[in-house]
């Protein structure tokens, strides 16, 4: 039979998703910042289809209006990107392109969950296992080389020597940071389409490469992960509607608490009680209290517009270096950027950047509940979500767009486990008709 354009159009998609899938677990091992151009390679297929356009945004325009929350959600996040751009004009640098660092992963991550959800129920059954067992591989990559303290990458050129040994633990660290919200329906996944007992066995590949690659946020993340999703099993919606108020609740309160922590107190009673070997260990978080104190007190100063976007990687160059417990080296009280992103908001973008990231939270999460799915599925997207806000709490900048790849990544999950979740129900409706 002679293929139509579009079926060749249509088996290019597959195809280019396929190798893409294969190197997903390359990709998150050996350069996380990849993940990025992996979910814009991902988003061709989608972007290069008329109904997609017709049915994505055709369909969000013609119901434009508060009612629809799709398009509320949709208008809010715009909202959001464009302050971005404004506060450029009052930036130090003057960064006025940032706002893509937000937008770019919003429409490439809304075309790949688009794409999961209109496939026919062959392909939609094969790319859900491929994706699972792509995060899965992934995972075991990440495991592998925290066992082995980076073998895979010391093999490999260029040999940096010791300094270079620790940067690769840091970058297996994020890798699984990228990977860690995707894990739970690519879990759902496998459950799904083989055993339960599968699906423990890639969360448990996941915990592995989280304890082993020295990022205490990376296990924390997966553990609140897992323990939502445990309880989404029994209240779905409750528990959706849980995470929904958690996340608006820490967006608006998180300055707060952080500038009345008492830090010179905690550091002077961990001093004096903890071992060393302890001290060492928590020598980051004592940092990250530090810096959260001196951010919201800046953020808070900074009312109502903020210092405008980026401010924080210049405010690196003149911050002072405070001794932490446990650190062998006087640290900054600025890093790269504040090692939360609502504080990053609140500092950078101020009332107008927290309104519209909160009109984005609240309506993107009544989109989700107003959806149908199985009680899996929900879960699997809990889970999900769980992790994403413990990484957004304690490690998230607004400015690095693999995170937001990231997120997007495992909304392609979601919307795969969905799908074939969909279809066997269908099946299974199918059969009981004919009995």
């Amino acid at each position: 039979m002679r293929l139509t354009l579009r079926d060749r159009r249509d088996l290019a998609s597959k195809y280019l998703l396929y190798g893409l899938f294969v190197l997903l677990p390359f990709t998150v091992a050996f350069g996380h910042r990849g993940v990025a151009p992996w979910l814009l390679l991902a988003s061709v297929p989608a972007f290069l289809r008329g109904d997609f356009w017709q049915t994505a945004y055709g369909e969000l325009f013609d119901k434009a209006g508060a009612a629809n929350p799709y398009f509320a959600a949709f208008a809010a996040a715009l909202g959001f990107c464009a302050w971005v751009l404004i506060s450029g004009i009052w930036s130090p640098e003057h960064h006025y392109a940032l706002f893509l660092y937000v937008l770019a992963p919003l429409l490439v991550g809304g075309s790949v969950i688009w794409f999961a959800l209109h496939l026919t129920p062959l392909w939609k059954h094969r790319l859900a296992t491929a994706f699972a067992l792509s995060v899965a591989c992934g995972m075991a990559v990440l495991a592998f080389e925290g066992v082995t303290d980076g073998f895979l990458r010391s093999v490999l050129p260029p040999d940096e020597g010791p300094r270079g040994g620790a940067r690769d633990i840091i970058e297996l660290g994020r890798g699984v940071t990228a990977l860690a919200p995707a894990l739970f329906p690519a879990s759902i996944i496998v459950a799904t389409l083989f055993t339960r007992m599968a699906g423990l066995a890639v969360l448990a590949l996941g915990v592995v490469a989280a304890v082993t690659n020295d990022v205490t946020a990376n296990a924390i993340a997966i553990a609140a992960g897992f323990s939502v999703a445990v309880i989404a099993f029994r209240a779905p919606r409750a528990t959706l509607r849980g995470l929904q108020v958690t996340a608006l609740a820490l967006l608006v309160a998180t300055p707060f608490v952080a500038a009345a922590l008492p830090v010179d107190e905690i550091f002077a009673a961990v001093s004096s009680s903890a071992p060393p070997a302890l001290l060492e260990g928590v020598a980051s978080w004592l940092h990250r209290l530090a810096v959260w104190r001196s951010v919201a007190t800046e953020a808070l100063g900074a009312l109502p517009f903020g210092r405008g976007a980026d401010f924080a990687r210049a405010w690196k160059e003149t911050a002072p270096m405070i001794d932490v417990p446990g650190a062998t080296v006087p640290l900054s009280l600025m890093p790269t950027h504040p090692h939360n992103l609502f504080l990053q908001v609140w500092l950078e973008l101020g009332l107008p950047g927290v309104l519209a990231l909160a009109a984005a939270i609240y309506w993107g999460g009544n989109c989700l509940l107003g959806a149908e799915r199985h009680v899996a599925v929900g879960a699997g997207l809990c889970g999900a979500i769980a992790a994403i806000v413990v990484s957004m709490m304690v490690e998230g900048s607004l400015w690095q767009v693999w995170r937001m790849a990231a997120m997007a990544l495992a909304g392609m999950g979601v919307a795969l486990s969905y799908s074939i979740t969909e279809e066997r129900a269908k099946l299974t409706r199918g059969r009981r008709t004919h009995r």
